[in-house]
This record gives C-alpha cells, structure tokens and sequence, in this order.
C-alpha cells in the first residue's frame, strides 16, 4: 500500500504502520482531514499549518519530522509517542495530503 510501512514494537516484531490512521487519530482535528484547518481554528491559532499551503510543501521533509518530534508553538511534541519510523509515516502523509491542492 502506498505510505504503509513497517515499525517493531517492544519484542522486536514488525508491525504495520497506517500513516492515514495515524494522522486521523494524532492530526486532523487540528490539521483538517485533508490537511487544511478549519478557518475559526486557524484564526485562533494563527501558526497551525495547512498543508495545502506551498510554503508547507517547500519545507523539508526533515524539518517537518523535527517539528512533529519536537513540537512547535500550540502542537504538542509527539517524539515520546510515537517511533521514529511512525513520524517519518506521517510526516509524508502530510505533504502527499496537501500536495497539488489548493
């Protein structure tokens, strides 16, 4: 499947990793379901990204791994819960999502 990956849990098994679920539980209800706020949000929130903004399309792709680990402004740091692996996931989620749209 495009973007589905794989992680370990503790034993060291693999695991299968669903970016599309990933962001619907940890993403959307602040980054929209497709990746663009809704607007009363994004008023009270002037620095939630939209990811169908070009600007977010041009960051690199380590930078928005780095902010989904580490945190930024209103977002929370999400590097504690989930792996390496898992961000990455999402981090490419998110720019597939907002790609091409407007």
């Amino acid at each position: 499947l495009l973007g589905a990956g794989c992680s370990t849990n503790e034993a060291g098994t693999p695991i299968r990793i669903e970016p599309a679920t990933l962001y619907a539980q940890n993403c959307a209800r602040c980054h929209g379901p497709e990746g663009k706020p809704d607007p009363n949000l994004k008023a009270a929130m002037p620095a939630l990204r939209d990811f169908t903004d070009p600007a977010f399309q041009q960051l690199p792709i380590a930078q928005v791994e780095s902010v989904i680990m580490a945190g930024k402004n209103q977002m929370p740091p999400f590097g504690g819960a989930m792996s390496t692996a898992k961000i990455q996931a999402v981090a490419g989620y998110a720019r597939r999502l907002g790609a091409g749209r407007k």
